[in-house]
Order: structure tokens, then sequence, then C-alpha cells
């Protein structure tokens, strides 16, 4: 039951939210409500310890038949990182929203609250079903706000297509459902065999934008932080734990070393041009590509466990970075412990990210981590572009910060207790080269021109250099849909019966000469 009422505290919450708008749209006190249910929410997920693990089946919600399964929720080892971090970073957006220029907005604050409730259903989902029922909520809501928010037939697209990739990931998530199904497996994520699990890897890739390397959504959206936030991370978490889930028999499978070398393409990709990023806001899809990529490699190394502390580092590391939105200098130096959190050092938070078996491919690795390393620290000491802290009211200035602060302690938190993969010694000699390695770019982004574009060139570029392939094949598809609508035209037209009867004797010659 615990897992539907830290659900039903953020949904609650969300219509409190609504209700009050409706009905009392001169209250003052909306901002207490929404920060009291979100607080109630994390509170309610950290009791989740008291009882790991712990199972919740709704038998009586109508499923297909097909699938012979219900809808079914567990929160262990694997999940609780996830719901935790989810919780966090919602109480953390709420906390550090006092600081926006119009801080009272409901609207906002009612769809972070429903996402947070979503996004602890999709990281405890337990079976395909599940899951992907819940990553079409995700999708569909993540494509009406992305039309509400873009302008121009370009960028709604550019919008339509990410749908697209992460329709293609559901796709493939169906698939290996019935893969499994085939073999006689149970309908659930811990018995799915090795050849599905190769499809699961497909899936998340595709939504997270690493398989194969593309914009997992549209970086023209006016959506920044907050808001923005939320919906970046929270659906790339429900896109992440699917990696928790997959079988380490995956490794028997030959396609293994290509989908290792194409997820290294990504990963030093997206951690160069997060390191050469502006700003961490146009850097965040590198961000999100970057770091899914490490989790990706340490499922295909054979650690689900190293997938999950990446997953969680996305949320807490980046999350605390995205809502940064005020300039404090103390406050940016703490920051610096994600560096730590996403370093896979002993008893961090991605201590056990690197305990599979990488082999040859360890030099790249250790070259994608320390590049996002390095990109994190620039973009946590960056005091440009932002407003002073000082300038604030005194309740605001105890606020603000506490909200960072949250998601630092949690990182900290799961790095020594709560899930499978904390108190890890992990790879640490690894772990010590990328640091030194990340120090080295550290010391020459401040040095030399190429780690520091222009901005309006770094923003062209961009585009020109990742999207050109799929803009491509976008146009080769509507080329076909074009012809395809000239003739389907030309066929129901009046010439169409003539057309018909042309290519029937067409046909029944070239029979007749064959059979000849």
């Amino acid at each position: 039951m615990l897992i539907l009422i830290s659900c039903l505290l953020f949904f609650m919450t969300a219509l409190a939210l609504i209700a009050l708008r409706i009905f009392r749209p001169e209250a003052r006190y909306t901002w207490l409500v929404a920060v009291g249910g979100a607080m109630f929410g994390f509170v309610s997920v950290f009791l989740w310890l008291t009882q790991l693990p712990l199972s919740l089946s709704l038998s009586g919600v109508p499923t297909l038949d097909a699938f012979n399964s219900s809808l079914i929720f567990t929160a262990d080892g694997i999940s609780f990182p996830f719901a935790l971090s989810i919780a966090a970073l919602i109480l953390s957006i709420l906390l550090t929203a006092v600081t926006q220029p119009v801080y009272i907005n409901t609207s906002v604050w009612t769809g972070i609250l429903a996402l947070g409730g979503a996004g602890i259903l999709a990281v405890t989902a337990n079976n395909p079903l599940t899951l992907l029922l819940l990553w079409a909520v995700l999708d569909l809501t993540e494509l009406i706000i992305h039309l509400s928010s873009v302008n121009g037939a370009g960028n709604n697209e550019k919008v339509v297509i990410s749908f697209s990739t992460r329709a293609f990931g559901i796709g493939f998530l169906l698939w290996g459902s019935m893969t499994s199904i085939a073999e006689a497996n149970t309908f659930e994520f811990q018995s799915m065999s090795a050849s599905a699990g190769l499809f699961l890897v497909i899936a998340s890739g595709l939504r997270l934008g690493v398989l194969p390397l593309h914009l997992p959504y549209s970086p023209e959206s006016n959506l920044r932080r907050g808001f923005g936030t939320a919906l970046r991370l929270i659906s790339s978490a429900s896109s992440l734990i699917l990696l928790g889930r997959i079988p380490v028999e995956i490794l028997s499978s030959s396609l293994t070393p290509f989908l290792i070398i194409l997820t290294l393409i990504a990963a030093i990709y997206g951690g160069w041009s997060w390191l050469r990023a502006p700003d961490e806001l146009d850097g965040r899809p590198n961000w999100v590509i970057g770091i899914a990529s490490l989790a990706i490699l340490s499922v295909l190394s054979g650690n689900p466990i190293g997938a999950v502390a990446w997953g969680c580092a996305l949320i807490l590391v980046g999350g605390a970075l995205f809502l940064a939105s005020v300039q404090n200098t103390w406050l940016n130096r703490v920051m610096l412990i994600g560096a730590f959190s996403i370093s896979a050092l002993p008893f961090s938070l991605t201590a056990s990210a690197w305990l599979g078996n990488l082999s040859f491919f360890i030099p790249f690795v250790i070259l994608a981590q320390a590049l996002m390393m390095a990109g994190f620290i620039r973009h946590a000491l960056r005091s440009t572009n932002r407003d002073s802290l000082d300038n604030q009211p005194g309740w605001m200035q105890a606020v603000y910060p506490s909200g960072i602060i949250l998601l630092i302690l949690i990182q900290l938190f799961l790095g020594f207790i709560g899930w499978d993969g904390a108190f890890q010694v992990g790879a640490w000699l690894q772990a010590l080269i990328a640091s030194f390695l990340t120090f080295g770019l550290v010391w020459a982004s401040r040095r030399f021109r190429i780690f520091n574009p222009v901005r309006a060139h770094w923003v062209s570029s961009t585009e020109s250099r990742l999207n050109n392939f799929y803009q491509g094949l976008w146009s080769v598809y509507r080329f076909f849909g074009r012809t395809s609508q000239v003739v389907t035209q030309t066929l129901e037209g009046e010439g169409g019966i003539m057309w018909t009867l042309l290519f029937l004797v067409l046909f029944v010659a070239l029979i007749t000469q064959a059979a000849s």
C-alpha cells in the first residue's frame, strides 16, 4: 500500500491545487500546499525502507488477454532509489521556485506534482505491460506540452519526430515482451530471456537518444527550469529503470559488441557536446545522452545495478545543476559534490557503475565519463547570466538553498544505504584515472578556445551536425508519402478504373509470357 499512498499524495496535492485555483483563485498559500504535499510524498517514499520489498497488484484493472497479466508495481532495491530521486526532485523544484520572477503558478505546480506521481508509478512497474502503458501516458503528455510550447511548422515537425522515436521504443518493448512470452517465460521483468533483453536495451536507447544517436526531444522548446527539468528527467528515469531489469545473460549475444560500439560513440559525443555547451540548460539534451549512454554501457558489461546508479545520478546531479538559477558562491562549490557522485569513486553514488566487464573498451569509457564530469564542474562554477540571491528576502535566501542541498544530500545518502548498489568500493582504479583526466580537461577548458565555442555558432552547429542525417531520412519518408498520395489520387479519380484495367492487362501478359 505504501506505493499507492506515495503516488496518491502527489496526485491528491495536484487536485487540491486545481480546486484552489477554481474556488479560491485569490488564495496566497497555494505554494505552501504544493510544498507540503511534495514533502509528505517524499517522506512516504523514505518509509519504503522499512518494508522493502513492496508489491502492489491492480488485478481489477482491465488488461489485454494476450499478455495474461495485471498491472504490477514493485518497490525493491532497483526501483526504490529511482522513486526517492524523483520525489526529492519534485520537492526541490517547488522549493527553488521561490526565486523565479513569477513563482505563484498553480498550473505549473499541478503539472510537476502529477509528473512526480506518474514517474514513481513508472519506475516501480514490474512487467512490460505496466511500463508500456505509463510510457504512453508520459509520451502523450510530453507531445501535447511540446506542441503548445514551440512555434513554427519546422519545430512542430521536430516534436513529432521525437515522439515517433519514443513510439518505436514502445514497439521494441512490446517486441521483447512477445519474444519472452513465446519462450514460455512468465510476463515479468525478473524472468525475461536474454534474447528479449536485447530488445529492451534498444527500446530504452531509442527513448533516451542513444541508439541511434539523436536528440530525444526538440531543443527549441520554451520549457526551461522547473517544469522543463521535471519533464526531461522524469521521462528519462522511466526509460532508465528498464535497464536495471535486464538479465545479465545479454552478454552472450553476438550483437552486444556492436551495441557497445554504438553506445560509446553516443557517450563520447554527448560528453564532448556537454563540455562545450554555453550553459547547462542548452547542454541538457547532451547531459541526458551522455549519462544514459554510460548506463547502457554498464548494462552491456553485465552490470544492471550500475545502470540504476547512473540513472539516479542523472536525476539528482543533473537536477541540482539545472535548478541552480541564482548565483551563490558557496552553494556553487557545494554542488561540486555532484562531481564526486558521478566519479565512481568508492562509496559514491556511482561506485557500482563499472563492476561489469568492458575489456578493451575501458579507455573509451573513461574518456566519456571524464568529459561528463568536466562539463559538470564547468557548468557548476559558471557565474554569468544568473541573478544574485543577496537581493532576495530573507526567507527566500533560506528556502532556495534547501532545495539544492536536498538533492545533494540524497546523492550522498544513496551512496551508503538504501539499495542494492550502495556502499560499494567499485572499480576504484578506473574511477581514479577518470578523475585525473577530469582535472586535466577542466584545466584545458579554461585555456583553449576549442572548449568554449561562441554561443550562436554552438546552437547552429548542434542542429546541423546531429539532425541533418535524420532530417534527410525524414525527407525521404515525406517523398514516398507524397508519391503514395499521388498514386492514390490517380487511382481514385475518374481515370482510376482505366489505370486498374491497364495494370491488370499488364499483369496477365507477364504471367502468360512466363508460363510460355
